[in-house]
């Protein structure tokens, strides 16, 4: 018996190649910390109010949102892993400010992520799908 396709006389295409992905080395670590960081709304919120203000204590930054001390302070340690805000303690209160190099470490990040890599045996991609447009593996 024939498929459906075979009868309409047209074959399969071939699968593409499989893309030259290799494991993260420490710079990719380190991206996926920046990308990871700026994964969260509450955390681009709070380093937007970071980068209009030369540092906030964290009272100040839990009491503009609607969230926990606890949660606040998860996010923040978050964004410190990263390396895009830097804190300085002064008595019992922690203060938070946007790293100097925060802005060049974010468009290194991103400019590194699309850098031609050169796929071995693939062609450029040179053809962009239509907006809303999906390849379906199984037609």
């Amino acid at each position: 018996m024939e498929t459906t396709h075979a009868a309409r006389g047209r074959e399969r295409p071939a699968p593409p190649a499989p893309l030259p992905v290799t494991l993260p080395s420490a710079e990719g670590e380190r991206l996926a910390r920046v990308f990871k960081a700026l994964s969260h709304p509450v955390r681009v919120e709070i380093v937007s109010a970071l980068s209009a203000c030369a540092g906030a204590c964290c009272g100040d930054i839990v009491r503009n949102l609607p969230l926990a001390q606890s949660t606040v302070s998860q996010h923040l340690a978050v964004l410190r892993a990263s390396g895009l805000i830097e804190m300085r303690g002064e008595g019992r209160c922690c203060h938070y400010r946007l790293a100097s190099d925060a802005r060049v470490l974010v468009e290194t990040a991103i400019r590194q992520v699309f850098a031609a890599r050169g796929c071995v045996g693939l062609a450029p991609n040179t053809e962009q799908a239509p907006a809303g447009a999906c390849r379906k593996d199984t037609e």
